[in-house]
């Protein structure tokens, strides 16, 4: 078995070299070149690497390292899955993020990158996004956290 560290570059040289659409395209290359995987460990080395989709006009959505995603954490172009964000609401400790189809996983890992300690996870589905806030976090401080660490959302929220 050959070791993570270098599966980790194997696999952003395959993201950066070819336009990989799925774990499933992207395992099949691994296989090719020997890197045998299971579907979890692909999705715990996408998630160590902070791998993130983004818009492609012939494949919809492709694998980008979040370096190649001109820096999602605090600048908004184009490509930023923050353009996806269309509307925060608020239920008890529990905030939702709606947004475009498609974008929701994306989004939820970049909210996990930012690390806050106004939140417990988040759990991403399709279009929308859960975030679950820790007990006497008010939903206006979780707003303005979200809003300072990443500024471009305010036009949104």
């Amino acid at each position: 078995m050959k070791d993570r560290k270098q599966r980790h570059i194997v696999i952003c040289e395959i993201i950066k070299d070819n336009k990989i659409a799925s774990q499933m395209e992207l395992q099949s290359m691994l296989d090719e070149l020997g890197y045998t995987v299971t579907q979890a460990t692909l999705s715990r080395d996408l998630a160590a690497l902070k791998v993130m989709k983004r818009p492609d006009p012939i494949k919809g959505h492709i694998y980008a390292i979040s370096d190649e995603v001109t820096n999602p954490f605090t600048v908004m172009n184009d490509n930023s899955p923050l353009n996806a964000c269309r509307q925060l609401s608020f239920a008890g400790n529990l905030a939702v993020i709606k947004c475009l189809p498609s974008f929701a996983p994306s989004i939820a890992l970049l909210l996990d990158g930012l690390e806050m300690d106004e939140v417990i996870g988040t759990v991403a589905g399709d279009d929308t996004i859960l975030v679950v806030l820790r007990d006497g976090i008010s939903h206006e401080q979780f707003r303005r956290t979200l809003l300072r660490r990443l500024p471009e959302l305010r036009r949104r929220f």
